[in-house]
């Protein structure tokens, strides 16, 4: 039986696309279904595999042009690794959606945290410049402090 009370993101979804002037099809929706369903960061490559192995037939360009307007509206963040690499992350985190990023150096890892004090600090920060904070991106680069990284290799 098919579910006839949207998904209150697909609701969010569809005015998103709608917005930007594209249609909500299943493959985009599908994109979403599979960017929301996990908390990991993952690069274009590893999303389009997993899509694949689901037997989800999203083009390349589709997956693209779907992702930059998911990250356009707020609904996805994208980081940007020291290699160049961008991972994606869906923007729907009940506890803390506002969160930042520290990356391992030597694995890879990536960390989320969340000090409310950072914000307060760019907020003063912001205010002394006569500014206000419309959009933060603070990322980390770490190595480990041990002779050898022991986090697991992601």
């Amino acid at each position: 039986m098919q579910n006839l009370i949207p998904c209150r993101f697909h609701v969010e979804v569809e005015s998103v696309l709608k917005t930007e002037g594209l249609r909500a099809t299943k493959q985009r929706l599908d994109i979403w279904d599979e960017l929301s369903g996990t908390n990991k960061h993952r690069d274009i490559e590893t999303i389009l595999h997993s899509l694949k192995k689901k037997k989800i037939n999203v083009s390349r360009a589709t997956l693209y042009r779907t992702i930059d307007v998911f990250v356009k509206h707020g609904l996805l963040k994208k980081l940007t690794l020291d290699d160049g690499r961008f991972l994606y992350e869906h923007n729907k985190k009940s506890i803390t959606p506002q969160h930042d990023h520290i990356v391992c150096e030597d694995c890879g890892e990536i960390f989320e945290f969340f000090d409310n004090s950072i914000s307060k600090i760019e907020d003063k920060i912001a205010k002394d410049l006569n500014l206000k904070v419309t959009k933060r991106v603070h990322q980390l680069s770490a190595t480990c402090m041990g002779t050898q990284c022991n986090h697991p290799k992601s």
